[in-house]
C-alpha cells in the first residue's frame, strides 16, 4: 500500500525584518518540492543576497522535503563565506528531527525562541 498525504499549504514566506543588521523571515506551509520550487529564487534573494545574519522562523512549517533543506543548505553556504550565522527558529519536533538527522545543526542553530535567535545574532555579529 503506499503512503500519502493529503495536499497542504503551499509553502509562502514572508520578510519579518530586514534591517542593517539582521533578516528576519517567517515560512509557511509545506516545503515540498513544487512550492520550494516557486520560492526558492525569491527566498534566496530575501536571505542570502542581503549578506545579513538570518533568522529562518519555520513554525508553521508543516512539511520539508530535500528540496527544502537543499534551499536551507544554500543560503546557509553563502552566509557563513560571510561568516554570516544562519538560525532556524521554533521547528515543529518532527522538522527538528530531520535537521537534526540530515545534520543540518552543524551548519546552522536550531533554537526555540526570537530571544534566542538574536542573542545567536548578537553573539556572532561581538564575535567578528
Amino acid at each position: 500500500m503506499a503512503l500519502s498525504y493529503a495536499r497542504g499549504m503551499p509553502a509562502t514566506f514572508l520578510v519579518v525584518e530586514s534591517s542593517d543588521s539582521l533578516t528576519h523571515v517567517e515560512v509557511s506551509g509545506m516545503l515540498d518540492v513544487a512550492s520550494t520550487r516557486e520560492i526558492e529564487l525569491r527566498f534566496s534573494a530575501s536571505t542570502a543576497g542581503r549578506h545579513k545574519p538570518l533568522i529562518v522562523d519555520l513554525s508553521r512549517v508543516t512539511f520539508l522535503a530535500s528540496a527544502g533543506m537543499s534551499m536551507l543548505i544554500h543560503v546557509a553556504r553563502t552566509l557563513s563565506a560571510d561568516k554570516h550565522p544562519v538560525v532556524i527558529l521554533a521547528p515543529i519536533d518532527a522538522i527538528e528531527q530531520a535537521l537534526r538527522i540530515a545534520r543540518l545543526d552543524s551548519m546552522m542553530q536550531i533554537v526555540a525562541t526570537l530571544q534566542q535567535a538574536r542573542e545567536v545574532i548578537a553573539s556572532s555579529a561581538a564575535s567578528r
